[in-house]
C-alpha cells in the first residue's frame, strides 16, 4: 500500500513593527494552526515561539519596515520564521535573575526542536524555530 504524502501547508502575515502586532500574530497563528488540525500542545508551543520571535523582531527593527511571519506545516513539523530588515543575528543574553526581560531566545531554544537564524539577501535576517507536530514520547 502506498502512503499519500500530506501537502505542505503555508501561511504568512506582514506585521507593522509596533507592540500591538505581537498579540495579533499570536491570535492569527493560533487560528491558522487550529484550522490545520494541529494538536493543541504543538499550537501552544508555536504560539509561544511566535510571540517571542515577533517581539524580538519588533524590538530591534526600525518602525519604517514591516516584519514578515511565515509558518509551514509539512505534516511532521511546524516551522515558524520571522524576518526583519536588521542584519544583526540574535544572540542569547546572560540575564540577571531579577531582570524583567531578555529571556525570549532562551525560551524559544527550550521549547523548539530546532532553532537558527540566517541572513537574507539583499537585506535583513530570518530567525526560525521548529516544533514537532506531535510530541515525541
Amino acid at each position: 500500500m502506498t502512503q499519500v504524502a500530506q501537502p505542505t501547508l503555508t501561511w504568512e502575515l506582514w506585521l507593522t513593527p509596533f507592540p500591538k502586532a505581537v498579540s495579533e500574530a499570536r491570535r492569527q497563528v493560533c487560528s491558522a494552526l487550529t484550522g490545520w488540525q494541529v494538536p493543541e500542545e504543538a499550537v501552544d508551543t508555536a504560539v509561544l515561539i511566535t510571540s517571542e520571535l515577533v517581539t524580538n523582531a519588533i524590538r530591534h527593527c526600525d518602525t519604517r519596515h514591516l516584519v514578515h511571519l511565515h509558518v509551514t506545516d509539512d505534516g511532521a513539523e511546524l516551522l515558524v520564521e520571522v524576518s526583519d530588515p536588521s542584519r544583526n543575528l540574535p544572540r542569547p543574553a546572560v540575564v540577571p535573575c531579577h531582570a524583567e526581560g531578555g529571556r525570549g531566545l532562551f525560551l524559544v531554544r527550550a521549547a523548539a526542536s530546532g532553532f537558527g537564524a540566517r541572513h537574507r539577501d539583499p537585506v535583513g535576517k530570518t530567525v526560525w524555530a521548529t516544533v514537532p507536530r506531535t510530541p515525541t514520547p
